[in-house]
């Protein structure tokens, strides 16, 4: 049952924290989601049918049906069903592993395990089937057999580092970490890219490190760990995990200098993260436990030969422990007595924009005379404003911080979402065509950016989102990489706002773009072909929706809502019915308590003359889903037939 009529509702507000502003998003309908939030594909992934289609659909729905009875715990049934399809398709990966999947369930370990083996004699290069295998091995204790079987993947794989990861895993279980090293350090040469090995190397480093008891073993096992996350972070180099991991060592190391530097790097990559100055203290201390750096910072901020950045410190620290009293105090007092410095002045205004925003914009205000033009300062006070809806002066307010930034460097903004928080900020405006070429630059820097305007436009207002919808349409005419994406958000906005045929024409330009530039073919997933299809049957062009809906189904066989939605419209056309209730058994399979999927194989039971039957589900999809108009009706049309 499509459900066209359902509406988007509810999110929650977005309000200031350390400078940017957060979104929550929260939707739902009866029956179709509304335009996604942007993820593609079914809950199983299949790969293509077989060029036979006649053995593929065979294949296709004992598949469907193994996965019915799996579901429901009917083992037997669904190990029946799976050999079954397997006889079409006996080179199917997945239904083999599926297979004997149920036999495990079965307790029927070794028969399991038989199929598996022959599966790969005939295919030796099956990487699923070792991973499946060397699983079960090792449930049953048989160590041998499972390195065996990991070493047989790094010679079938030997630039992939999973099998070089398991095997030493597998061998370091036995408690013989020294060859674990070996075979890591062995595989360090093939496997690509190698970051994961020596990720491993590194925590088999602190493991030893952990465990050794002599000073200098343990230092020793130290020394080799910042070695390795030197690699690391020159093979990762934003990587803020392993920064840090290679900060604290060097600090236990009492390599402080090099410590501050890599807290320093952190702190340039993520300026709003609230740990680093943490860190920093703890490094200009010496020492890993926070209350006793309070302590320590405190005693020194009494004494006024204190460092300027005490204070800051201090603060980081409270706020950390959960007391925002002191926190806003050490602040204020490091703002004082740090005139130049925007960061204390950011932290507390910050701080205090949740509570009290007019508090908030008259620290920002107090910052900006200390100040002048200072861009952090004014995109900050920027946002406030647009958190309290007084637009035009948080519009001017941005103008202003771009003008300070690019004025010292052509190419600088105060921050990585500048460019999108001014689009947004336009948006509201309705100044369409700089809001169009704010999100432009906004997404030439991060492309996931306009999948974030997106959404905020989908949760938002009627009024934001017909904005919104002019942005996109300002932005499509503008010369872009991402063009194609951009009509499809097109489609979903026009979808949101029920107008079908402008939805229509959306899709069909991005398939024109794509025709042009293959390169962007990208955007033609399952979930463009489904919405696609919603869009043609709502402009009452059934054919096309069908051809697209199937072409979804090519792309993913699994993907719930095509077939949810294809099999009702033949339920409501009374043809096709059973390839209609095949198609459905697959979507329940998926999701048994979906109350719309439940109705659509009701109503092909109803259009079948299948009358009690019918009801029984009807009656489910009313307890899931009570209050529904289309279910109500079709309840009421069962029980008439019923009826004496």
């Amino acid at each position: 049952m499509p459900g066209l009529g359902c509406a988007m509702h509810g999110f929650r507000h977005w309000r200031l924290a350390l400078g940017l502003v957060l979104f929550g998003v929260a939707a739902g309908c009866r029956s179709l989601p509304s335009p996604p939030p942007l993820l593609d594909g079914g809950l199983v992934s299949s790969p293509s049918l077989p060029p036979d289609r006649e053995q593929a659909a065979q294949a296709h729905a004992f598949y469907s049906i193994g996965i019915h009875h799996e579901l429901a715990d009917e083992y037997e049934l669904a190990y029946e069903a799976y050999r079954k399809a397997a006889e079409f398709d006996p080179n199917d990966e997945r239904l083999v592993l599926r297979m004997a999947s149920t036999l495990v369930l079965q307790r029927r370990t070794e028969d399991a395990l038989r199929a598996v083996e022959e599966f790969l004699e005939r295919h030796p290069a099956s990487e699923d089937a070792l991973l499946w295998l060397a699983a079960i091995y090792g449930s049953t204790g048989e160590r041998e057999r499972v390195v065996g079987l990991y070493r047989q993947m790094t010679r079938e794989f030997p630039a992939k580092p999973i099998g070089w990861l398991q095997l030493a895993a597998a061998t370091g279980r036995a408690g013989d970490t020294n060859a674990a090293v070996a075979i890591l350090e062995a595989g360090l040469s093939k496997a690509r890219p190698p970051v994961a090995l020596r990720q491993e190397l590194v925590r088999l480093a602190f493991g030893r490190m952990q465990a050794a008891e002599e000073p200098e073993l343990k230092q020793a096992f130290r020394r080799e760990a910042i070695a390795l996350l030197r690699q690391v972070t020159a093979e990762l180099p934003g990587d803020m995990e392993t920064l840090y991991a290679l900060g604290d060592l060097l600090v236990k190391d009492e390599q402080l200098e090099e410590a501050i530097l890599v807290y320093e790097k952190i702190e340039r990559l993520q300026p709003a993260d609230l740990q680093v100055k943490q860190r920093l203290a703890r490094t200009f201390l010496a020492m890993d436990d926070p209350p006793k750096a309070i302590a320590v910072l405190e005693a020194l901020a009494r004494d006024r030969q204190a460092p300027g950045n005490t204070h800051y410190y201090l603060a980081e620290l409270y706020l950390q422990a959960g007391d925002p009293t002191n926190a806003a105090a050490h602040f204020r007092t490091a703002a004082e007595t740090s005139p130049g410095d925007p960061a204390p002045w950011l932290k507390l205004a910050a701080l205090q924009a949740e509570a009290d925003a007019d508090q908030a914009v008259a620290t920002l205000s107090e910052g900006l005379e200390k100040m002048p033009g200072n861009p952090k300062l004014l995109e900050v006070l920027a946002l406030v404003r647009q958190n309290q809806k007084r637009y035009e002066e948080a519009a001017d307010l941005m103008q202003q911080a771009y003008a300070a930034a690019t004025a010292k460097e052509a190419e600088a903004i105060p921050s990585n979402l500048f460019f999108y928080n001014f689009a947004m900020i336009c948006t509201h405006l309705r100044r369409t065509p700089e809001a169009a070429e704010w999100l432009r630059r906004a997404t030439e820097q991060e492309p996931a950016l306009l999948d974030l305007y997106m959404q905020r436009a989908l949760t938002g207002t009627r009024t934001f989102r017909k904005n919104a919808t002019d942005v996109l349409r300002a932005l499509a005419e503008l010369p872009s990489t991402e063009s194609a994406s951009i009509r499809v958000h097109l489609a979903d906005l026009y979808l949101s706002q029920e107008k079908a045929a402008k939805a229509v024409r959306e899709f069909e330009a991005a398939l024109e773009v794509v025709k042009e530039d293959p390169l962007q073919s990208s955007v033609l997933t399952p979930r463009f072909h489904f919405w696609f299809g919603v869009a043609l049957d709502q402009t009452g062009q059934p054919d096309r929706a069908v051809e697209s809906f199937e072409t979804c189904l090519r792309l993913d066989p699994e993907y719930a809502d095509a077939l949810n939605y294809l099999a009702y419209l033949w339920a409501n056309q009374g043809v096709r019915l059973d390839e209609a209730l095949r198609h459905i058994q697959t979507a329940l399979s998926l999701e048994p308590e979906n109350a719309a999927y439940l109705d659509t194989l009701g109503w092909i039971y109803y259009q079948q003359g299948r009358y009690a039957e019918a009801l029984d589900l009807l009656q489910k999809a009313d307890e899931l889903r009570p209050g529904d108009a289309e279910i109500i009706d079709h309840l009421r049309r069962t029980r008439e037939k019923i009826a004496p």
